[in-house]
């Protein structure tokens, strides 16, 4: 399946929601909104009642299309939610407030070829999406910009005025504080925090 064929899997318990979501999906080319019962998705987008920890929609989804890459829009999850959001195939757990359009069309798009997530990296994920700029220092920021840009470590290096290992140390102190696993993980969660 390629990228321009997309099928999502819409669910929410409020039918407001779930028309909204809808709403916002249907317009995008290269994805396919599956009517309500039926199979064949390649994601699921899962919208929880902001104050619900035991995810019964996710758990819905999943028993109705199997436990597919998603996205799960929901409020802050204790550590038992997202082990069950890693488990069920969440890729992205997004804040109800970050779900717009756009955001949600990248993030779809992105679960349909991300690699599993870990409890741990779903929660620093909604982390980074719910704090913002609070989880990332400028110098930090400005290291992670220079490298969506596509530049190396020596270029960041000199345009910064730090030696190369400096540059690896700030990116290895992210890293490890958001739990990611290389710096493609720490510039995505930046541009999910609508940062870069």
């Amino acid at each position: 399946m390629n990228a321009r064929h997309v099928r999502v899997a819409v669910y929410s318990a409020d039918p407001v929601t779930l028309a909204g979501l809808v709403g916002m999906l249907s317009p995008a080319a290269m994805l396919e909104v599956v009517p309500s019962g039926v199979r064949g998705a390649d994601v699921l987008v899962v919208a929880e009642d902001p104050v619900e920890h035991e995810l019964p929609v996710l758990r819905r989804a999943v028993a109705e299309q199997g436990a597919l890459p998603g996205v799960l829009i929901a409020g802050p999850l204790p550590p038992a939610g997202h082990h069950a959001a890693a488990t069920a195939g969440v890729r992205c757990l997004l804040p109800h407030r970050e779900a717009g359009a756009a955001r949600l069309i990248a993030e779809v798009l992105a679960a349909r070829t991300a690699v599993a997530t870990s409890p741990e990296g779903l929660a620093a994920g909604y982390d980074v999406s719910a704090d913002g700029i609070s989880l990332f220092h400028e110098r930090e920021l400005r290291v992670l910009r220079l490298i969506a840009e596509g530049r190396e470590t020596a270029e960041i290096g000199a345009a910064m005025g730090y030696s190369q290992r400096t540059i690896k140390n700030i990116l290895y102190r992210v890293q490890r504080r958001l739990e990611l696993r290389n710096r493609a993980q720490a510039v995505a969660a930046a541009i999910r925090a609508g940062l870069i």
